[in-house]
């Protein structure tokens, strides 16, 4: 599980394997900040999905469309999907300081 630091601005979520999929194939990339949460979801020779949760707002959008609740439910599951999917050693954690530079 991802916790929050002090400076941090962003933290990215991936496989520290890049080629480690989820059992369907797929890979998914999750990233957040205080603002927005944002997945990003591929399956092999398809064009990805990218999820912009708005935290303030409530709003998600869809590959830069505006989102339904039938997307919101699809991303959590898509996260929950992950989750349930690896382990915490398989993943690699960016965070990205308030100066910019990754730690």
């Amino acid at each position: 599980m991802v916790l929050r630091k002090g400076n941090e601005k962003a933290r990215i979520v991936q496989f520290a394997d890049e080629g480690r999929t989820l059992p369907d194939g797929s890979k998914i990339i999750y990233a957040e900040n205080d603002d927005k949460i944002v997945l990003y979801h591929k399956h092999p020779l398809d064009r990805g999905t990218t999820y912009v949760y708005d935290r303030k707002s409530g709003k998600i959008t869809v590959n830069g469309k505006e989102g339904t609740n039938q997307d919101k439910k699809l991303m959590i599951r898509l996260g929950s999907y992950m989750l349930d999917n690896v382990q915490e050693y398989e993943l690699v954690t960016v965070s990205v300081s308030a100066k910019g530079t990754p730690s």
